[in-house]
């Protein structure tokens, strides 16, 4: 008896150590959620069908340099790829929804809902940090209490065609931005301004929650909500993402029709540059072409012209309500 029961305490001391370590190794990286223990930030990612990209997403996620603790959150909508094995490789939290129940808005604040960290951080399954100091350098601005919301630079792949690279050159610069509500103008018309590479403090969120009903632009509808209550809000290009759509003609009239009905719906409550649509429109074009020349990309000059025309075009009509959105954002694979 003496014997069996030293044995039955052995396995017992080994369980317990094992099950040790592997708390220790969780905590380590800020993971341990064991008894819901608060973190910094709550890392919320949107998948179905992530790609390629996921696992270097992941593998990126874990490799930050934080300074606090953090967790990962994945809602997935019906991934039929490798996307689900892939996340259950990491410590993550893996909630399931049906396809049919995803939206922009209110599955990222079913995000909001399940996570612990005081800190709310949306990256798209289709981004990808630059380094492994982003994390790091997106919270850190809110070290100062006035700043609500923090947008992180996106960088296009070096295979994006040349007039959507030029987009996100374009709207998304170098140097860090503020925005506030008495600003006298705004950049670019706060296009910078994305759930793609973003993060918000929870208290701030709950307070406000993105719209559940309007079909995309949900990161620009609720940012004009954080200028209008007085919070200010950083682009913070240190914390910076490749990140770009790389779609075809029918893909961006789609996507502008949305994004057009979008801003009849609401999100045109963001306050824009004061400069007239006449101008900001032939400032954006002679940029182009100017970017084009430089990159002596010329050959690309009349596909730039359609694809920018049916751009306006699809925006034109869906903000005046001339035709029905096209759900591009609620059926697109990459989910951002």
């Amino acid at each position: 008896m003496f014997h069996t029961n030293n044995i039955k305490m052995s396995l017992l001391q080994v369980i317990l150590d094992m099950h040790m370590c592997a708390t220790y190794n969780l905590y380590s990286y800020g993971l341990y959620r064991g008894d819901m223990t608060p973190v910094d930030a709550s890392i919320i990612i949107l998948t179905k069908n992530g790609g390629d990209n996921f696992p270097r997403l992941l593998e990126r996620m874990y490799s930050q340099q934080y300074q606090g603790s953090f967790e990962v959150i994945v809602i997935d909508s019906g991934s039929t790829d490798d996307t689900l094995a892939t996340a259950k490789k990491y410590p993550i939290r893996l909630e399931q929804i049906p396809p049919e129940q995803f939206h922009h808005g209110r599955t990222r604040n079913l995000g909001a809902e399940l996570a612990v960290g005081q800190y709310l951080v949306y990256i798209t399954q289709d981004a990808l940090p630059l380094d492994d100091n982003w994390l790091q350098n997106l919270t850190t601005n809110f070290n100062d209490p006035q700043v609500a919301m923090v947008v992180g630079r996106q960088i296009p792949w070096e295979s994006t065609k040349p007039p959507e690279k030029f987009f996100y050159y374009f709207n998304f610069p170098e140097f860090r931005l503020v925005v506030k509500s008495s600003a006298d103008d705004y950049y670019h018309d706060n296009v910078f301004i994305s759930n793609v590479n973003a993060a918000y403090r929870k208290d701030i969120l709950f307070k406000i929650r993105f719209n559940d009903d309007i079909v995309m632009a949900e990161d620009k509808m609720i940012a004009a909500h954080i200028l209008s209550d007085g919070g200010t809000i950083i682009y913070e290009p240190l914390a910076a993402v490749y990140h770009a759509h790389d779609l075809g003609i029918r893909e961006a009239f789609n996507k502008s029709l949305d994004y057009g009905l979008a801003l009849r719906q609401g999100a045109s409550s963001l306050a824009k540059s004061r400069r007239s649509l006449a101008e900001r429109t032939g400032a954006y074009l002679a940029a182009e072409i100017k970017f084009l020349n430089q990159k002596k990309c010329w050959h690309w000059l009349p596909y730039a012209l359609v694809y920018e025309t049916t751009k306006y075009t699809g925006h034109f009509l869906g903000n005046a309500g001339l035709a029905k959105g096209s759900m591009y954002k609620m059926r697109q694979r990459t989910h951002d």
